[in-house]
């Protein structure tokens, strides 16, 4: 995926002129990476392909939009992706939850196999979360957004993402919890 500069430029002039050859690098160089950042959003491999799939339809429509002075090109792409996933959400799955509990924060106290699982696995168990939680799961620890950003890309309040937030990370620690007490026999 790394790729130099003028090779990322070459790239990008040759999508804005609808160069099929350009396009077709394009996939071929960044679509497994997105499909892991897709695979994060879906539920299944079905939804992941469709969520990367309508991404590169949006990645090629809007290509003459992408201003390398305002940010790398995969972290454009990623963010196509992104919100391509929460559109497919909205417009096919995406059911609001509200927590009737707020949840306290358990921040930090994932124990210690988290970080052995493999990246399969952890996706396995996000992929298990509640629609809501997943989303702001993966908007908050892999996006980076603040909960107002998720907030409003979510159309949710920002006290809703937190919530959503705790009750991910909750749901995570008894998952990952349960895997370690079958690693360890218990």
């Amino acid at each position: 995926m790394t790729l130099a500069a003028t090779d990322i430029d070459a790239l990008v002039q040759g999508c804005r002129r609808r160069q099929a050859a350009a396009q077709h690098t394009v996939v071929q160089r960044f679509a497994p990476w997105l499909m892991s950042v897709a695979r994060r959003y879906a539920r299944t491999k079905e939804e992941t392909e469709d969520i990367l799939q309508d991404a590169f339809v949006q990645i090629f429509e809007k290509i003459d939009q992408f201003n390398p002075q305002k940010g790398h090109f995969t972290g454009w792409m990623q963010r196509i992706v992104v919100n391509t996933a929460i559109s497919h959400y909205r417009r096919f799955h995406f059911t609001r939850e509200y927590p009737t509990d707020i949840l306290p924060d358990t921040h930090g106290a994932l124990p210690d196999v988290w970080g052995k699982l493999s990246m399969d696995e952890l996706i396995q168990v996000i992929s298990t979360l509640p629609d809501g939680a997943r989303q702001v799961f993966n908007l908050f620890v892999f996006e980076e957004y603040s909960h107002d950003e998720i907030g409003a890309l979510l159309e949710i309040p920002a006290g809703t993402s937190r919530s959503l937030l705790s009750r991910a990370r909750k749901i995570l620690q008894e998952k990952i919890t349960q895997h370690a007490h079958e690693l360890a026999g218990i």
